[in-house]
């Protein structure tokens, strides 16, 4: 993923979307919990994306000449 891609909060909000969706079909109760709280995460990850959090470093591109943090 690029770093534009984890800065797109509307992103992980519709894979949030999608694996609630999923999750709705599911007949068993643990799966089913997995799933929800995978739908989570990617909510927390669009809250990120929202408050900028996302440009830590760890997300942020590195500048000409300097190497990508690892």
């Amino acid at each position: 993923m690029t770093s534009a891609t984890w800065l797109d909060a509307r992103m992980w909000r519709m894979r949030a979307a999608e694996v609630r969706a999923l999750a709705d079909d599911m007949m068993e109760t643990e799966p089913k919990a997995i799933m929800l709280r995978i739908a989570d995460d990617y909510d927390r990850l669009a809250e990120w994306a929202e408050k900028g959090l996302s440009g830590s470093p760890i997300f942020r591109r590195p500048e000409r000449g300097q190497a990508p943090h690892s």
